[in-house]
């Protein structure tokens, strides 16, 4: 092999390793932001999960009925997933908050996914 040959085939060989070099980190982090796409799809947080319903109780710590919002200091919903805490909700237009009063003691109904929920329903707890 002569020198030309020689060098032509080091500068193929040198294009070819400093081409796997560069790919390698791009592929990955294509990879690496394919499964964090998927871990999103599959997460209670995506936009795309079904309606889920879930039921209960709690005591009510504010009241806006000009919004249509009520604050509930609630236990743990199992349901959702979620423990106790005090939360504010959107109130369906169904429910009538007339009839209820800050320090009520009540059970209610939420509909919604990932952590929008709005109170379809609520009674007086036993």
């Amino acid at each position: 092999m002569d020198d030309a040959h020689y060098t032509t085939l080091r500068a193929v060989l040198a294009s070819a390793l400093i081409s796997v070099t560069l790919t390698l980190p791009v592929s990955g982090a294509l990879a690496q932001m394919s499964d964090m796409k998927k871990m999103m799809n599959d997460s209670k947080m995506s936009d795309t999960k079904k309606t889920t319903t879930a039921d209960a109780t709690g005591t009510i710590t504010a009241l806006n009925a000009a919004n249509h919002k009520i604050t509930f200091d609630h236990g743990p919903i199992p349901a959702i997933d979620w423990p106790a805490m005090k939360m504010e909700f959107a109130v369906a237009p169904s429910v009538d908050l007339a009839k209820l009063k800050t320090g009520d003691k009540v059970k209610f109904t939420l509909s919604g996914s990932g952590s929008t929920y709005t109170v379809q329903s609520i009674s007086p707890a036993p």
